[in-house]
């Protein structure tokens, strides 16, 4: 059983996730503002909302100091949707994100924005072999923005849209990021967080 820390960002999926984690046998604990988060083997960054609102967080309660302070001691963090495009500094929807990797976050170009439904996973043949087993698994999508990072060897699985591909999941460091929400994905999204949190970023 792990200790998995839940980072609340104002606004998000806390009780799909809390659920899917709970039965994943892990103890899960939801942060409170004005605490540390403590020893845990596992910070989760949820995320349905705006980079603006994420922004307002971070200020709020002194999250980006705290954050930053357990990616700099490399310890694992999952990202989820926003969870994962506040890695970035910047945002076509305004706010400003963590900075940890160099790109943005983009409106998705496609003739039909938001992109809600399910859809298919490829995975990077440089992902480990626990993650490539999901090459062509489907999950469950709801975002209008992607991120674009600068540097390629970071995306882990792409996802094409209505013509247009973009990174949908990353991996980099203490870092793995879903823009899918594996907590809505039914069997397989369980299986997915199950794996990450047994072998690691």
């Amino acid at each position: 059983m792990m200790r998995i820390t839940l980072i609340p960002l104002g606004i998000g999926n806390l009780g799909s996730i809390t659920a899917s984690v709970r039965r994943l046998g892990h103890q899960l604990t939801v942060w409170e503002p004005g605490t540390d988060i403590g020893a845990t083997d596992w910070v989760i960054l949820p995320g349905v909302g705006s980079m603006v609102s994420a922004a307002s967080s971070f200020e709020a309660h002194a999250l980006r100091k705290i954050l930053t302070k357990r990616y700099r001691s490399r310890q694992p963090i999952l990202g989820v949707c926003l969870g994962m495009q506040i890695w970035f500094g910047e945002s076509e929807e305004g706010g400003e994100g963590l900075r940890w990797l160099a790109g943005s976050v983009a409106a998705l170009n496609a003739p039909i924005s938001p992109h809600i439904g399910w859809n298919q996973l490829e995975v990077d043949p440089n992902a480990p072999s626990w993650l490539r087993s999901y090459d062509g698994e489907c999950f469950y999508f709801v975002h209008g923005y992607a991120v674009k990072p600068l540097e390629t060897t970071v995306i882990a699985a792409r996802t094409c849209y209505h013509g247009l591909v973009f990174p949908s999941m990353l991996r980099n460091g203490p870092l793995v990021g879903m823009q899918f929400h594996p907590e809505l994905s039914s069997d397989q999204g369980e299986s997915l967080m199950s794996d990450i949190f047994r072998y690691g970023p």
